[in-house]
């Protein structure tokens, strides 16, 4: 037998290992999530916010905030969507993540859809320092709620 080859067995098994073993440990992210439009409860200075609860794995169990801060009509090919973009609060157990929430959604508040991507931007207690990204997709019901699901990626630091 070859002497270098169990050397290069080893190098080759450290350099084929999965990223967190060297830096960032990541967890998949799946959760429902449930929020109301409301004129009460929100952050200070706020006259409307969305309220939530969100119940999903690794920690991600709590309430949320969100207010919209920016909006523009969709493309002119889009089927009636308009774009928005704002800070969203998830206030967990275990420490806050505060995500910057970028999506599309139908106009007003009618029955329609939702969709957004939503990347940390900051966290506290368990979350300081985490990094990753949440898919948020659903449905309004036309009464001020909207039911989504979410899925994506957070990665704690060692």
């Amino acid at each position: 037998m070859n002497p270098i080859a169990p050397g290069l067995l080893v190098l080759l098994t450290l350099a084929t290992a999965p990223a967190y073993a060297h830096g960032n440990k990541c967890k998949k992210i799946h959760a429902d999530l449930v929020e109301v439009s409301s004129t009460q409860g929100c952050n200070p200075g706020l006259a409307t916010c969305f309220l939530g609860e969100v119940d999903g794995n690794h920690g991600l169990r709590g309430v949320t905030h969100f207010n919209g801060d920016s909006g523009a009509a969709g493309p002119a090919t889009s089927p009636g969507f308009i774009s928005y973009s704002g800070p969203f609060e998830y206030r967990l157990e275990k420490g806050t993540l505060t995500m910057r929430e970028t999506g599309v959604t139908t106009p007003g508040p009618a029955a329609g859809v939702v969709t957004a991507y939503q990347k940390i931007v900051a966290g506290t207690g368990e979350f300081a320092g985490a990094t990753g990204y949440f898919f948020v997709s659903g449905l309004k019901d036309g009464h001020g709620m909207i039911d989504t699901f979410i899925n994506g990626e957070i990665c704690f630091q060692n």
